[in-house]
């Protein structure tokens, strides 16, 4: 079993607990509202219209973050995709120039890519990614002027370009909410129809324990999945547990790695071999 699929299973199991815990401590008002007599709402029609308009903004806040959330899931693609393809054209420099000089550009390639890793599993700040970003560009100026009209440059500058721009759209995802509005109204309505329910009156006491802890936990839990699948790039938040896969740039970042090793090993051999 692969240590993000325990990581990922042990965050759901912390949130589940987390959500039945909130769901406990609203039905522990319930019995405490019961024993002091505070029991004085009655469930009527106006009630079960609050319930319905609780799942209607729910509804509403959870179709618009998934189909957010479907596109950011293809993100991880297009930015392994940018620097598989930047790779390979710094690879095919050797072709138009030496090993040398296709050496720096090339380890350029490999520091940005185990930063935009790090990056996305927000350990490093969006300023340290483009700071790296920029060095690898000016790593590859030099380059474009031996190139001059080739297509492997107008090649380069294009992923560079969709490269920053999908770091960009990922930066603004992390920190748009969507529709904040909707969201406070979500969480009134959800709390309204909890202290309802704990206030409520004319049921055996059980029935409405049940019924409350229930709803609660499932009005919580919904809540919650809309504020993780809001950013699907939230893994340094151990509340997270529905994050985007990111498979794809690990393994693209490891062949990027192995490249600039050998290419290493072509332009800086061993001096202890050398002279064997």
């Amino acid at each position: 079993m692969s240590s993000v699929f325990m990581k990922k299973r042990n965050r759901r199991v912390y949130v589940l607990t987390r959500v039945a815990l909130v769901a406990g401590l609203i039905t522990s008002f319930k019995l405490g509202a019961h024993h002091l007599g505070w029991e004085f709402v009655s469930i009527n029609p106006l009630f079960s219209a609050l319930v319905g308009s609780t799942i209607f903004l729910l509804s509403f806040l959870l179709n618009g973050v998934l189909s957010d959330y479907k596109e950011s899931e293809k993100l991880p693609g297009e930015i392994a995709s940018c620097l598989r393809l930047l790779a390979q054209a710094t690879n095919t420099l050797m072709v138009n120039t030496t090993k040398e000089k296709a050496y720096g550009p090339l380890t350029a390639v490999g520091d940005l890519s185990q930063a935009v890793l790090n990056w996305v599993k927000s350990d490093s700040s969006t300023e340290k990614l483009l700071w790296v970003f920029d060095h690898t560009h000016d790593q590859f100026v030099p380059i474009y002027l031996l190139l001059g009209d080739s297509p492997l440059k107008a090649r380069i500058s294009t992923e560079l370009a969709a490269l920053l721009r999908t770091i960009h759209r990922i930066d603004v995802i992390r920190k748009t909410d969507f529709v904040t509005m909707v969201y406070w109204l979500a969480n009134l309505a959800t709390t309204l129809l909890c202290g309802g329910l704990i206030f409520s009156k004319g049921y055996p006491l059980v029935e409405l324990i049940l019924l409350l802890f229930v709803i609660s936990f499932l009005l919580v839990f919904v809540l919650h999945l809309i504020s993780d699948i809001d950013n699907p790039f939230g893994f340094s938040d151990l509340s997270s547990a529905e994050d985007v896969d990111l498979d794809v740039l690990e393994y693209t970042n490891q062949h990027i790695h192995e490249l600039v090793n050998s290419y290493t090993i072509l332009t800086h051999p061993d001096p202890d071999e050398s002279r064997v």
